[in-house]
């Protein structure tokens, strides 16, 4: 699986970068995507994006907290999908 790393509209995440965590993430200082494989109606793999267009950009602080967000909440949408 591949994940885009840099600032752009592929990923609509500013200053993306990859996590350690048990799904493939990236968090930025806007938002997150993670990807896991999971078969669906739309497909093999569930891809979450998060994205807070409220944030300025200069701010770099909301990071710390879109990280904890995506840990919590996309293991539980996994397992709600039956996926996880």
């Amino acid at each position: 699986m591949y994940l885009a790393t840099d600032t752009g509209s592929v990923s609509g995440v500013r200053e993306p970068r990859e996590i350690d965590f048990a799904y493939k993430t990236i968090v930025g200082a806007d938002g997150a995507i993670s990807i896991a494989p999971c078969k669906t109606t739309g497909g093999k793999y569930f891809t979450l994006t998060l994205q807070v267009p409220q944030i300025p950009l200069t701010d770099q602080t909301h990071r710390k907290d879109i990280e904890k967000f995506m840990r919590a909440y996309f293991p539980a949408t996994l397992k709600t999908l039956g996926c996880g």
